[in-house]
């Protein structure tokens, strides 16, 4: 085949030593380690960017969450964010008119806004760009692909590449890194069945075989983290119920729904984790998720976790696996089919039917990104249903409101008429509002050269723009 065999057989690699898991670390994950801190020196860092970050915020409506959380502790950049926020919001107001809710700019923003991050986009960018290197590489002859090994590459960063690879090299890649998850899968079962798991809280102390398994499925851990201190305990503990929420002067009561959500989600986990034939209804898949399970520090539901999600993953490349062979055999029918016809000539005669190439099965999605879908959907039925009642629409006004991310989820949601229009005249005026806050802190800046008090603007815009950050 044309293409690069692995050096070693992964069992080799995930018993090897801390040494060898350390060369073999994603290259992708490496080169994104420090992609976020890029972006934002850029972004918010430099003058002559302010405008155009201006016009990612607005056309995402903000940053997911793990980016709020990032930017919270960029203590270096505070001008730069309420330069940028404030430039959005002149361009946010107009949007939100409902006259103009369906025109296709405002459908595309508001449609997009849960899926959509400047920061994320930019950090897909550098990804996409390095691992189109590296499937060249891979694709080319073997004395010029010998320096990449498919074991090294994390699920996410392997799934991308697939899509570069040339035809003639994919089903043996897929082969072989099918094989070397197995192999992984196999070394965290034996440390279970044997009990060899550390006792430290820390995994860094901990196997190298279950090191390299997580590495695997989860890539390096991202920076920024969804939020999970004392700011949100104390706003779950003042709002046990979505009523409450609704006048909770601090944050979005969508956000705190599903940061309950989360919490309860985490603390199912290890419930699960004792009855093993629910244990798919719980234990995360992605590495979003899988990283807050690792960080509760048990190496016993760690090597869970990651056994049922690298079996997950094998399941999805096999699948792939058998797709492919099913193109290929199409592929030499219809060779087969040429060749008849070239030989015998275009004869009249009854057509067989062309068989369609079949599609690359869809990724499984995790259930911890499933259960906070639904109770993101469930808490805006929800406010939805609350909001048709005069009191509940006074306690909202004298409350948060809703950030910029799941304003747009309930603004869609909501039925045309007296309550949609309540919506966008109430976030048109908090808006306006935060604007004035932002000016006298840009004045007060001119004037007095004085730092950006973080708790009074720089907080707040991360908050309306990013969710509870």
């Amino acid at each position: 085949m044309i293409g690069n065999e692995l050096p070693a057989s992964a069992a080799n690699v995930a018993y090897g030593t801390a040494a060898e898991i350390e060369n073999s670390a994603c290259p992708v994950c490496e080169t994104l380690a420090n992609i976020d801190a890029e972006y934002f020196a850029r972004a918010f860092g430099e003058s002559r960017r302010f405008a155009v970050t201006s016009e990612a915020v607005t056309d995402a409506l903000g940053f997911c969450s793990r980016h709020g959380s990032t930017l919270l502790s960029q203590e270096h950049l505070p001008r730069g964010l309420v330069r940028v926020f404030r430039g959005a919001i002149p361009r946010l107001v107009p949007v939100l008119a409902e006259k103009y809710l369906y025109e296709d700019r405002v459908q595309q923003v508001l449609f997009g806004a849960s899926s959509s991050c400047p920061a994320c986009a930019y950090g897909n960018r550098a990804a996409a760009r390095h691992a189109r290197r590296l499937a060249r590489q891979f694709s080319s002859p073997r004395d010029h692909a010998g320096c990449l090994r498919l074991d090294s590459l994390c699920v996410r960063h392997f799934q991308l590449l697939a899509g570069d690879f040339k035809p003639e090299v994919r089903l043996p890649a897929f082969t072989q890194y099918g094989d070397a998850l197995d192999h992984a899968a196999t070394a965290t079962e034996d440390l279970l069945e044997s009990g060899r798991l550390p006792g430290a809280r820390r995994l860094e102390e901990g196997s190298v075989a279950l090191h390299h398994a997580l590495e695997l499925i989860a890539g390096r851990p991202a920076q920024g983290q969804y939020p999970d201190g004392d700011a949100l305990a104390e706003a779950l503990q003042c709002c046990p119920t979505l009523v409450e929420g609704l006048v909770y002067p601090k944050a979005c009561p969508l956000c705190l729904e599903v940061g309950r959500a989360r919490r309860r989600w985490i603390h199912d986990v290890p419930v699960a984790a004792k009855f093993k034939q629910i244990a798919w209804l719980f234990f995360p898949t992605c590495p979003e998720h899988i990283w807050p399970v690792v960080q509760l520090g048990d190496p016993q539901l760690t090597a869970m976790v990651v056994t049922h999600a690298l079996h997950v993953a094998i399941g999805q490349i096999y699948q792939q696996i058998l797709t492919l062979v099913r193109a290929a055999e199409i592929n030499e029918e219809r060779a087969q089919e040429a060749a008849r016809f070239a030989r015998w000539g275009k004869r009249r005669r009854r057509r067989k039917k062309v068989a369609q190439e079949p599609a690359m099965p869809r990724l499984v999605r995790c259930p911890g990104c499933e259960r906070l879908a639904v109770a993101e959907d469930h808490a805006t039925k929800g406010l939805l249903d609350l909001l048709q009642e005069r009191k509940y629409r006074n306690a909202f006004n004298r409350g948060y409101g809703l950030c910029m991310k799941h304003f747009a989820q309930v603004y869609l949601m909501a039925p045309k008429g007296m309550l949609r229009a309540t919506l966008a005249e109430d976030q048109r005026a908090r808006l306006n509002e935060f604007t004035r806050v932002l000016d006298e802190k840009v004045r007060a800046m001119h004037d007095n050269r004085m730092a950006v008090p973080k708790e009074l603007s720089w907080t707040m815009a991360l908050h309306r723009f990013c969710g509870f950050a």
